[in-house]
């Protein structure tokens, strides 16, 4: 996380309204233990964490697993396949590729299930299920698991880029709260936002949403949040990793962040917010 501030946003983020903004710690504690690990996940919430984002994709047989993606699959962990190729018995081997990266009481750790992942989750907290791939059994098996685990859907929101399985989610679980991930970027030609505020508030109310989470956020504006917030849609952003970046988001008006530094952010904030600047 980077350290140096400067006075200016020092003032800033010390002057915004933070217990406003939701802070989602991304994965659990990435730079702490291996990205969504339970050992990740349980850190971040013994560390003060309201809420964890994590990504719940399928094994090859179809068992509900914690892994992004393929990318991440090799460079957390060290398998080159897809994540739909991976077994049960590779989970149960995995082990992380870079044990030097994180405290050795982490070494370890391995890939874990969802099942493994609700164990941990307070019953008081919340957590994003993002989905990473999905079937026409993800959403019962996904509530059936949160269950068991003696959660409710009170303690999750799912989260999702593909509209369609957060209208399907939603069908099938509709008090279930939900919220539509997408990521803008300017055209370099023409300086147009793709997608625009009105494309995105189509998108979120077509899938049934009540959130979403924007990417490339250093791209907007407020003008651009408050046209989504007065299309009555709750409007975060990610990833927030910094102070500078808060103070971004602060201006934004954006009312919840996730950040793969949640903990050092929280206590950065804090320590700033304490200083006397008279």
């Amino acid at each position: 996380m980077k350290r140096t501030v400067s006075i200016l946003y020092v003032l800033v983020a010390s002057s915004v309204a933070f217990g406003a903004i939701s802070m989602h710690a991304h994965r659990g504690e990435p730079h702490k233990a291996p990205e969504n690990s339970v050992e990740s996940i349980k850190l971040a919430f013994d560390l003060g964490a309201q809420m964890i984002e994590t990504d719940v994709n399928l094994t090859k047989e179809g068992q509900l697993v914690i892994m992004h993606g393929r990318r991440e699959l090799k460079k957390v962990w060290g398998i080159d396949n897809p994540v739909e190729e991976l077994t049960l018995e590779d989970l149960k081997n995995s082990k992380p590729a870079h044990p030097e990266d994180y405290d050795p009481k982490y070494a370890n750790a391995k890939i874990p299930t969802f099942d493994e992942v609700l164990k941990v989750i307070p019953k008081d907290k919340r957590f994003e299920l993002e989905i990473k791939a999905y079937g026409a059994d993800f959403a019962r098996k996904s509530m059936e698991a949160i269950k068991r685990a003696g959660l409710t859907e009170k303690n999750v929101i799912v989260t999702c880029g593909n509209p369609a399985n957060i209208k399907d989610f939603k069908r099938q679980y509709p008090n279930v709260e939900t919220l539509y991930i997408c990521y803008v970027k300017k055209d370099p030609k023409t300086g147009e936002l793709k997608p625009g505020a009105e494309d995105i508030i189509k998108t979120v109310r077509e899938a049934g949403a009540a959130q979403v989470g924007v990417g490339g956020y250093k791209a907007i504006d407020r003008a651009f949040v408050k046209k989504i917030q007065d299309a009555g849609i709750v409007v975060g952003v990610w990833q927030v990793e910094c102070l500078e970046d808060l103070d971004f988001a602060a201006r934004l008006g954006a009312t919840r962040v996730c950040s793969n530094y949640a903990h050092d952010l929280r206590e950065a904030y804090k320590r700033v917010h304490s200083l006397d600047f008279k």
